[in-house]
């Protein structure tokens, strides 16, 4: 009788298993949730994180709060997330840089991209935008490369980014030029010394750039997507420009500690694609040069595979050393 009676319990308690999942994915978010942001503020990156954060407040009535913690190309925020509780309230804003590109620039990391984060959905794409110095004396990106072929290593280029370091390398790789990086915490600074001449040439995202250069501090030469962007119909794109088959479309995501449990990354993947497809963020993104970008849970975990494969590759190609 008594085995019975553990038997009847055991299929009860099986039975009411997804109902108790289905009421915990319902109820989440029940207080605030953080969004780690591992870029510094006041960029597109931060101004794409705080508008899906309103939305994901709307639609839920919790508050979805956005903390920067920049430093070291991303991988301070990545390492405080993998640490932090996996239950769902605290989340990285992720990127192709922490999690694809880090890897390979970096002899060791103190946080795992796989291992250590469930993901939730990709956000957005973000093409970059090469510019330059007003100080140089360049109007494309056929006379960039005439200056900085003419004064091998002596032009200082900058990022801020595994992207922008990259986008970079790539570039001169391509067109067999060399010159000098110099690393910024954020793109903020790097473009103060480009406006004022320490720096000569970068790429940052396309919003920054385009923006940067409507005010006269820099110039913009290109942009790094595939073809023209709507909002920016007069810029080149890269291959247009000279360089064929150059494109650079970066990526930004959300993903919690590992552990957090399905139900609520479901529920957050849910949240995220409905914020992402909404018209009003579509309009929003389309005026920071910004892509919409939904996804799922496994469509992010097979993007982050196979880019982490693809960003090996270009950084090997363009010779940059594993710090």
């Amino acid at each position: 009788m008594l085995t019975r009676a553990l038997s009847v319990a055991a299929l009860a308690l099986a039975a009411a298993a997804p109902a108790v999942q289905a009421q915990t994915a319902t109820a989440y978010p029940e207080k605030a949730v953080r969004i780690i942001v591992p870029f510094g503020p006041g960029n597109s990156y931060d101004h794409t994180t705080r508008f899906i954060a309103d939305h994901l407040h709307g639609q839920t009535g919790q508050s979805f709060v956005v903390e920067p913690k920049q430093g070291a190309v991303g991988n301070i925020a990545a390492a405080y997330v993998a640490r932090a509780p996996a239950d769902g309230y605290t989340l990285l804003l992720a990127a192709n840089s922490t999690h694809s590109a880090n890897q390979h620039l970096f002899k060791e990391l103190n946080f795992d991209p796989v291992a250590d984060f469930a993901p939730v959905s990709t956000l957005v794409q973000v093409p970059q935008a090469l510019i330059v110095s007003p100080t140089l004396d360049v109007d494309s990106v056929d006379e960039l490369i005439e200056v900085v072929r003419k004064r091998p290593g002596e032009l200082n280029y900058g990022s801020s980014s595994a992207t922008g370091r990259v986008a970079v390398e790539s570039f001169l790789d391509r067109a067999g030029l060399k010159g000098q990086h110099i690393g910024y915490k954020t793109t903020t600074q790097a473009v103060v010394d480009l406006a004022s001449g320490q720096l000569h040439f970068m790429f940052t995202d396309a919003s920054t750039g385009i923006t940067q250069a409507k005010s006269g501090k820099v110039k913009v030469l290109a942009v790094t997507s595939g073809e023209r962007l709507d909002a920016a119909p007069d810029l080149p794109t890269m291959t247009e420009a000279g360089l064929p088959g150059y494109e650079f479309v970066a990526w930004l995501a959300l993903v919690a500690p590992a552990g957090t449990p399905p139900e609520v990354v479901q529920r957050l993947s849910e949240l995220v694609n409905q914020a992402v497809g909404d018209p009003a963020t579509r309009e929003f993104l389309a005026n920071l040069y910004i892509q919409p970008y939904p996804g799922t849970p496994d469509s992010l975990r097979e993007l982050i595979a196979s880019d982490t494969k693809r960003w090996g590759d270009m950084i090997r190609a363009a010779g940059i050393e594993p710090q």
